[in-house]
């Protein structure tokens, strides 16, 4: 496991020494990356679910401003802050250590919005709808921005989801990737920006 491309590119990160964390693999994070490569620069990004932090990492060496990592999971903290520590971004970053729907209610409260949103819970927890719900009802995504979800390919995550609809659904393998966006950017329901 390593990051792909810009300023961290080629490091390696420390990978779970079990499978109970699953990082995103290295090919479909690229494949990821390389649709939403425009969104990336200078965005304010959450990475739920963080595991090792490979995503929002990821997202740091591409050129986000800042990522803020949410997990609960004492064993992925302690390897999400060592990825961190090796990546140099330290100061481009936080990391929360709580459940992410707590988390989201937390940045409602705050008044957060984020550009980009990477959701990829344990497969076997199946928290993708109720995080999709939580977000749209929370009103952490900004207008234009993009939420990510990986899941496996067994299970259906095809449809809109109040005001977050689908724009980019793909599959490698058994891991699908659903990218969903704001849809009130204009009132005929397509969509705006860079994507």
């Amino acid at each position: 496991m390593r990051i792909v491309a810009g300023s961290a590119g080629g490091r390696r990160l420390v990978s779970p020494k079990d499978n109970r964390i699953r990082p995103t693999a290295d090919k479909v994070k690229e494949a990821v990356f390389s649709i939403i490569g425009p969104n990336i620069y200078d965005s304010i990004v959450l990475d739920l679910f963080a595991g090792t932090g490979s995503l929002g990492l990821e997202a740091l060496s591409r050129g986000a401003e800042f990522v803020t990592f949410v997990e609960k999971s004492p064993n992925s903290l302690r390897i999400l802050k060592e990825n961190i520590k090796l990546t140099g971004f330290v100061n481009r970053s936080e990391v929360l250590y709580t459940d992410a729907l707590k988390a989201l209610e937390g940045f409602e409260r705050a008044d957060r919005v984020f550009d980009l949103i990477f959701i990829d819970p344990p497969y076997r927890d199946n928290f993708y709808e109720k995080t999709l719900f939580s977000i749209e009802k929370c009103g952490i995504i900004r207008n234009g921005g993009l939420v990510i979800v990986e899941y496996p390919d067994s299970v259906k995550l095809d449809r809109g989801f109040c005001r977050l609809v689908p724009v980019k659904n793909k599959i490698y393998g058994s891991t699908a990737i659903s990218i969903f966006t704001r849809g009130d950017d204009h009132e005929d329901g397509s969509i705006s920006g860079k994507f």
